[in-house]
């Protein structure tokens, strides 16, 4: 069996000293195992270009390690997912390399599960099992939510989780579960609906982060933000964190805010990098006593607004760590088209934005109505199932992507699996 590990520790800690152990034991029963230690990899996060599927399709236009880490983890029949918890979740390093797996999907929708997801580029992905070292804090909820999110991950990557272990378990158990396929349903809880929130008293100012790794240019994030936004002109501070030299000061305006909002797009069905990494330089202010109440806004490209309601989980537990009031998550599907539509086409959605935004400014809360009707729809309804599938293959539907493959003279390849190898 070959077995990949993605390891993200960030220093020569006790997770390298455990996965060391797991390697040994792995390869004593005779199996090709590569641990591919992240830190020492050069992989620059993933902007939102899109290049890997309309410019150069299956290769990050990135010059880094992209390729390298893409090509073992195809090729592999096991990867395990291993990463130290910062905050409740896995580090950056974890998800800068997630995040760069976006090649080997294709743009092309499909309905799997009940829900809209991307098509597979190869004909076989490997199994997946994820492997975390636990925070003091770490509790059986963050276990929970981690496990969620990336059986999602999986699914979404044409695969299954097949299992979640803290490294308090024996290298030899998760030997065991490496080398013993388990079968069943998805690890995933189904059916998530939003989060209760507070109230707070009406902020005069707002702190907006926009995490969307396209920074200003191209954003469907920011023009959500803006509009949400709208009647705090004059007094919001906008920052972006596409650029992480500005993070010392991303922190100081977050602890001198009243209030935060934090804006994205789901990325490999959390956050991207860009995100995780100014997450996890808040760190030092577990120790303050109170940090300003936060909100967020979460918007995809898929129809459904259910893709994030996971990650949605780990952000009002954030909130909770770190001692801020959670004011809610503005989950929006189909999102990747804004910003290329005239605004009239989204006319009904940014009223309902500006409307709760205002509404929130008058009375520090958001108005829950107003919220589901921006998150709509939450799912297809069985019922059009059937029709949306047959739409799904005719040419118009993907459109979006097959023009701009046109326009930069790769259409033909389309369908390129660069890393496949003969198994």
């Amino acid at each position: 069996m070959k077995i990949t590990i993605l390891n993200s520790s960030q220093t020569s800690a006790a997770l390298d000293g455990y996965i060391n152990t797991l390697v040994n034991l792995l390869e004593s029963k005779g199996h090709e195992v590569q641990n591919l230690l992240l830190r020492e990899m050069n992989l620059r996060s993933c902007r939102g270009c899109f290049h890997c599927w309309v410019k150069t399709p299956g290769y990050c236009v990135l010059k880094d390690d992209s390729d390298l880490l893409d090509r073992t983890v195809i090729s592999s029949d096991f990867v395990l997912w291993a990463s130290p918890m910062v905050l409740g979740f896995p580090n950056e390093f974890f998800k800068r390399a997630l995040d760069k797996h976006l090649p080997l999907l294709l743009p092309n929708m499909e309905i799997a599960e009940g829900e809209m997801h991307h098509v597979a580029r190869y004909p076989h992905y490997p199994r997946i099992g994820m492997l975390v070292e636990k925070e003091r804090a770490t509790d059986e909820e963050d276990v929970r939510i981690l496990t969620d999110i990336f059986a999602r991950t999986a699914l979404n990557f044409k695969t299954r989780l097949e299992f979640l272990a803290t490294t308090q378990e024996a290298p030899e158990q998760i030997s065991e579960q490496i080398l013993h396929p388990q079968e069943g349903s998805h690890l995933y809880q189904k059916s998530l609906k939003g989060m209760p929130f507070t109230t707070i008293q009406p902020p005069h100012s707002i702190t907006v982060f926009n995490g969307s790794p396209r920074g200003e240019k191209g954003s469907n994030t920011l023009i959500l933000l803006n509009e949400f936004t709208r009647s705090f002109e004059g007094n919001i501070q906008l920052l972006h964190l596409w650029n992480g030299k500005d993070m010392e000061n991303h922190v100081k305006a977050f602890q001198s805010a009243e209030c935060v909002w934090l804006g994205f797009p789901l990325y490999t069905d959390c956050m991207p990098s860009i995100v995780t990494r100014f997450i996890d330089a808040l760190q030092p202010l577990l120790k303050r006593s109170i940090n300003p109440p936060i909100g967020f806004l979460v918007q995809s490209g898929f129809a459904e607004s259910l893709h994030s309601r996971y990650v949605e989980r780990y952000l009002e537990k954030l909130a909770r760590r770190l001692g801020s009031p959670y004011l809610g998550t503005i989950v929006k599907g189909g999102g990747e088209g804004i910003h290329v539509m005239p605004p009239q086409a989204n006319r009904k959605l940014f009223q309902n934005l500006q409307h709760l935004g205002a509404s929130f400014k008058s009375n520090g809360k958001l108005d829950e109505r107003v919220l589901s009707q921006i998150a709509k729809p939450e799912r297809i309804p069985t019922l059009i199932i059937p029709p949306v599938k047959k739409a799904m293959r005719i040419p118009l539907f993907n459109s979006y992507f097959d023009g701009q493959l046109q326009k930069n003279g790769a259409y033909e390849k389309r369908f390129d699996r660069p890393f496949l190898e003969e198994r």
